[in-house]
């Protein structure tokens, strides 16, 4: 490769001492990503495997952008020609996951298609393999390292968790799932950034949605069906973990999704599943979630009679028989929903909530009164028992009674400082300190979320109106906006300001 071609990929030093004014940095970025973006793709193919080899010479740490623009074209060539050094194992695949584990970031914002390229080159490397779970690491460090929250929904989202259900790679989702999605991608105004040096994207304090946008490049175009198609696999997936509250959270915000009199599939399979879920998490069937669509209402309980059905038996809990036919007469309906395993778990967890509720009530109580109240062997409640206090689901403890004769004793502890589960003072304050932090974390983007409303073009209308109105002698202070969706085609209109 020619020195004249080295020196114009390392022509953008970010560290330079006239770029640490961040208007400065971001100027030059655009202009060296517009310079680079007129480059033939032979250019990058120029000195490959020979000591000039320019991805031996550039840094992903320090070049990011003249790296993640080579590293695209050699894999598109090596996919043609050499498809090998792209296989897992293979020269590129290396580079290729060095570089999604240590680009700069910053640098990143301003190349969100060879990001997004680069990214999907990984999947399809790791799919063509046969082993798909290898791209599971690769593509959430690349997600996290261009944005930490990973708080703005992007097509690479849906993806990945696509990508962790089909492996069944639950636990390697939960680092992404457990942070809330903030922002969507939105169109913004160029207007609003200018002669700003806080707003450019290369700032420190810029919030993901303002450099993930629908021109970055980093996403591709997403709908209101992809946003709920997350929430029900990660749903899922934090059903494979058995952190069930977490799923019914994210069910919800499959529910509450502007319905427009309408109703698709996904609605009704979370609504479905959430029957399920609720009586897991609450030991109780819920009402369905207040700011649902009362016409999306109707059209699940006309579709899930029998889920409300099965609810109603699981909530008696002296009717264990109830339950199990009702189990047995929807086995269709379950195994055609792909249901079949969270209504196998309502039988089990209809017992433990009979556990629960002995609890409140006793402080001790032998095994076999138990065995004979919902109709078991001693030795089959014992086990059961024995399986719940060994996965932290219930704090109790088994002990012996030789002396009356009335075997095992089920001893229970209501105090969260005794017993097997017990934790700590400074266990607790910490889980404290754990969840004032998220929460500061989420507060802080609902600011960043009321700030991108403020600047949109719909706001800026309606505070004219406001204006016009109160200055033509409406007096009285102005009425609060209304925030209530429209009737009109949902899946477009709620995410109209991302054309």
């Amino acid at each position: 490769m020619s020195a004249e071609t080295i020196n114009s990929l390392l022509s953008f030093q970010p560290d330079a001492p006239e770029l640490q004014r961040k208007r400065e940095y971001d100027r030059e970025a655009r202009e060296f990503v517009k310079h680079i973006n007129g480059s033939t793709p032979v250019t990058f193919l120029k000195g490959a495997d020979s000591p000039q080899d320019p991805l031996n010479v550039l840094d992903p740490t320090t070049n990011a952008i003249a790296y993640a623009y080579t590293l695209r074209h050699r894999i598109e060539a090596a996919i043609k020609q050499t498809p090998d050094q792209v296989r897992p194992g293979g020269s590129l695949w290396n580079k290729l996951v060095l570089f999604l584990e240590s680009f700069d970031p910053i640098q990143m914002r301003y190349a969100g298609e060879q990001w997004r390229k680069l990214v999907d080159y990984v999947e399809v490397a790791a799919r063509n393999e046969g082993a798909p779970a290898l791209a599971i690491a690769p593509i959430r460090s690349a997600m996290f390292r261009l944005d930490p929250t990973t708080g703005t929904f992007t097509s690479t989202h849906l993806r990945f968790i696509q990508l962790c259900m089909e492996t069944r790679s639950y636990k390697a989702a939960l680092p992404v799932l457990n942070n809330y999605i903030h922002s969507l991608p939105a169109a913004i105004a160029k207007e609003t950034l200018d002669d700003l040096e806080y707003s450019v994207v290369a700032a420190d304090s810029v919030a993901s949605g303002e450099y993930i946008n629908l021109k970055s490049g980093h996403t591709a175009k997403i709908s209101l069906t992809d946003l709920q198609e997350y929430y029900v696999l990660g749903a899922m997936a934090y059903l494979g973990e058995r952190q069930v509250k977490d799923a019914l959270h994210f069910l919800e915000h499959v529910l509450v999704t502007p319905a427009n009199n309408a109703l698709n599939g996904l609605m009704l399979e979370a609504y479905k599943k959430w029957v399920l879920i609720s009586c897991l998490a609450d030991k109780s069937y819920k009402t369905p979630p207040r700011t649902m669509s009362s016409a999306a209402v109707k059209h699940c309980k006309n579709a899930a009679k029998a889920y409300e059905a099965l609810a109603e038996a699981f909530q008696q809990l002296n009717n264990l028989p109830k339950l199990k036919a009702q189990v047995n007469a929807g086995s269709e309906i379950w195994a055609e929903d792909g249901n079949t395993g969270l209504v196998e778990e309502l039988l089990e967890h209809q017992n433990r909530a009979y556990l629960s509720r002995l609890s409140r009530t006793f402080s001790a109580i032998p095994v076999s009164n138990i065995a004979s109240n919902v109709g078991s062997s001693v030795d089959q409640v014992t086990t059961f028992v024995g399986s719940l206090i060994q996965q932290g689901l219930l704090n109790a403890r088994l002990e012996a009674n030789d002396k009356s004769g009335a075997g095992a004793v089920l001893r229970f502890y209501l105090d969260p400082t005794q017993g097997p589960l017990a934790k700590t003072e400074k266990q607790q304050q910490q889980a404290l300190f754990e969840q004032t932090q998220r929460t500061d974390a989420l507060a802080e983007q609902v600011k960043d979320a009321d700030y991108r409303l403020s600047i949109t073009k719909e706001y800026v209308e309606y505070v004219k109106r406001q204006k016009k109105k109160n200055g033509a002698g409406g007096g009285g202070g102005a009425d609060a906006m209304d925030m209530t969706f429209d009737d009109g085609d949902m899946d477009e209109d709620i995410m109209g300001d991302m054309r």
